[in-house]
This record gives structure tokens, C-alpha cells and sequence, in this order.
């Protein structure tokens, strides 16, 4: 059955007046702008597509999304008949050619199935973050049929995809978050050489404890620390004089170029995380899935890494398994020590070298295209990111 009879048959006859024609439509949690890392990533993966269409669950940011046509679609349902109906108001008029799915909300999965249902469009689930095997954010069912209806899967981690292939019984291919090639700094551009050296983080950070164990190392270590983000703040309020009485400076959430100007004045980059503990609310954070702002510091500044927390996150295992930094425990001593370690010229020089080396593998540019050749494969139409995690069990 073709296409058009497809959307016939569902109601949507295609594009009317001013419709969107041939659109690719991304259903996910949240609007796409740069104040998330899931947003951000698919801001710049989906940039070039000729038409976009964005369904989020839940508003987070004033509806403030890339996108032509970008709709808060909450549904509070897991029955497809009653979930139709909104999903079919909002494609009305639109043709919509393919779709993109990354879920992180209950509802994330049904949304998907449904629209490429209606639109007979080809689905492609890509998993950022884990909401079903360490966390139960989303039901096993509207997962297991958003996967079965999924003509390609792909994660951001090994981690996640063994995880979720043990659980599911279906195969998953590795996309790493990407960065625009246009913001990845010349392997020749001179690093910083603060005295002392001047720490950064950017992004969010959703957990308290989290927050209070990166104050109380950054505060007992003496070091002084920048900030830029925390677009987490509706959920975990920061009061930005305690944090700089702490060593910690809050600076706003900025666009891609002035942050990336910011970035090469810094001379390690720090990414909070956790110890593991499978009871604990915000786990899932940390133990799958491989945080964006890592591949955004390697490519824009080439900066040292520190991973602060569990030698078994994800991030950590990242930065050790390429050579882009290092991890530390919560502990002042031992952060200061990583610190001096990470910025010393000789090590701080291999580090750059080896982030450079492997910025062009992350690319954001050709990955749309990718994804939807392989979609239509059925698999990756090559196996540029099985290459390169194939020696990291990241």
C-alpha cells in the first residue's frame, strides 16, 4: 500500500493551504532549543531538513523549539483509539515523510506509533536517555510496540543499547551525540594557561545531592569554578550567591557561538555525575547514557575532561576509554590533584591532540541523511560509529 493511500485511508490528505509537504516530524519530551542536551543535539541533527515538525509531550521552555511547526501535544492516555484524534488534528494538512521518535515521556511512544500510523511514514526510535530499563518513566508495553513498530533503533551508548537489546530482544545500532562542525576548534588554536587554571561547566544538573556534593568538593578544594546553563532551575532552584560564596559562578544559558568563544578561555571542563546506586531516583541519569556536553566541550575547545562521581557512568567511562581526561570521587583532594594532573602541558597537550583526532567522527551534519538512508535499509548503511565504540565499552 502506498504512502498516499495510507493517508487517505487515515484522514490526512496530504498537505492543504500552506501545508508542510514531505516533512520530517520528531516526537520527543520536550521543545528543541539549546537549553537541554537532548534538545540541543536534535536541533543540530534535524537543522538542515527541508520541512520539521516537532511534537513534545511536556513544556519546559515557554515553547521556545526550533521546528516550522512546533505543537505541545500532552496526551494523558495509553489507548490508541483516544490517542489518535489530537495526533491527527495537529498533522492535519501536513504531509509528513518520515519520523523521528526519542522518547522520554509516558505518552512519547504512543505519539509516535500513532502519527507514522496515520502518515505511513517510516519510524526510527533513537534513545538518549534510558525511561524504561533503570527508570520506569515509561511502560513496557507502549515501549515494546514503539520498538516493534521502529524500522531502525538506534541509542547513544553501548550501555544502553545492551540494555535495552537484553530487555526487548530486538537490535540496536550506536548514534553518539554530534556537534555542528562549524563550532569544532582548529587542532593549531592556542589552549588557555590560566594561573591557576580556570574550570568550566556547562548543562544542567537535576539532582540535589548532586549539586551539593559538586559544592562542597569545589568549595574544600579551593578551586574556583564557571558555570553556564542550568536551564534545570524550574526543578532544582540554585541560589547563585551561595553557589559563588562556594566557588561556583552562575552564568546564563548562552546561544552556540558566544558559549563556544567562552568555552577555549577555560582549561578543563568538568562534568558532574554520581555514584551508582540502582534505588536511586536519578540513576538513570548517569549509568546509560552518554552526556551530550561531553562531545560539545571535546569538539568546540578540545578541553581536558574531569567526570566527577562513579568510575561507571557512562561519561567516565567515555572520557578514560579516549584519553580525554580523567575521574574523581567527591573528594577536595582528590579533584585538585586530577586538576593539576589534566592541565599539566604534557598531558593536557595528548588530550588535545586525541580530541581533536576524534572531533570529525562527530560531526552533526551528515546524520539526518544517514538516518534516513538506513531507515530505509533497515540498518546503518555503514558502520562509522560500530568503528568507532568498537574498542570502548561506553
Amino acid at each position: 500500500m502506498t504512502r498516499g493511500i495510507l493517508r487517505r485511508l487515515s484522514g490526512l490528505e496530504g498537505p492543504g493551504p500552506g501545508g508542510l509537504r514531505d516533512a520530517t516530524l520528531c516526537v520527543t519530551h520536550a521543545e528543541l532549543n539549546n537549553r537541554h542536551g537532548t534538545g540541543a543535539v536534535l536541533s543540530k541533527i534535524l537543522a538542515r531538513e527541508p520541512a520539521l515538525i516537532v511534537i513534545y509531550s511536556t513544556k519546559l521552555f515557554n515553547g521556545e523549539s526550533v521546528g516550522d511547526l512546533a505543537l505541545n501535544l500532552p496526551q494523558w492516555t495509553q489507548d490508541p483509539a483516544e490517542a489518535r484524534p489530537p495526533v491527527q488534528a495537529a498533522l492535519a494538512g501536513h504531509e509528513v515523510g518520515r519520523i523521528l521518535a526519542v522518547p522520554s515521556g509516558a505518552s512519547d511512544p504512543l505519539t509516535a506509533v500513532v502519527a507514522a500510523e496515520l502518515a505511513g511514514a517510516p519510524l526510527v526510535t533513537y534513545l538518549m536517555d534510558d525511561q524504561n530499563v533503570y527508570s520506569d518513566a515509561i511502560p513496557d508495553h507502549a515501549m515494546e510496540v514503539l520498538l516493534e513498530r521502529s524500522v531502525l533503533r538506534l541509542t547513544i551508548s553501548t550501555a544502553l543499547r545492551s540494555a535495552y537489546e537484553e530487555k526487548f530482544g530486538c537490535e540496536f545500532w550506536l548514534l553518539p551525540a554530534v556537534n555542528d562542525e562549524r563550532l569544532f576548534a582548529s587542532p593549531a588554536f592556542a589552549p588557555a594557561a590560566n594561573k591557576p587554571p580556570r574550570g568550566v561547566i556547562i548543562g544542567n544538573v537535576w539532582s540535589r545531592d548532586v549539586l551539593e556534593d559538586l559544592r562542597a568538593t569545589v568549595r574544600e578544594a579551593g578551586l574556583r569554578i564557571d558555570w553556564y546553563g542550568n536551564a534545570g532551575k524550574p526543578f532544582l532552584e540554585i541560589d547563585a550567591g551561595e553557589l559563588a560564596r562556594d566557588g561556583i559562578e552562575l552564568h546564563g544559558n548562552l546561544a552556540d557561538d558566544p558559549l563556544v568563544e567562552a568555552l577555549r578561555g577555560y582549561d578543563y571542563a568538568v562534568m558532574p555525575s554520581r555514584a551508582l546506586s540502582r534505588d536511586h531516583e536519578h540513576d538513570w541519569l548517569y549509568r546509560a547514557s552518554l552526556p551530550s556536553r561531553l562531545i560539545y566541550v571535546m569538539t568546540s575547545a578540545l578541553l581536558p575532561q574531569i567526570v566527577l562521581g562513579d568510575p561507571e557512568t557512562t561519561a567516565a567511562r567515555f572520557v578514560t576509554a579516549f584519553g580525554l581526561g580523567t575521574v574523581s570521587p567527591y573528594q577536595p583532594e582528590q579533584f585538585a590533584e586530577a586538576v593539576r594532573r589534566v592541565t599539566a602541558p604534557p598531558e593536557r597537550a595528548a588530550i588535545r591532540g586525541r580530541a581533536a583526532e576524534l572531533s570529525p567522527s562527530f560531526a552533526a551534519e551528515p546524520v539526518a541523511g544517514w538516518i534516513w538512508r538506513s531507515a530505509a535499509a533497515g540498518r546503518p548503511v555503514d558502520d562509522r560509529y560500530e568503528r568507532l565504540f568498537a574498542h570502548a565499552a561506553i
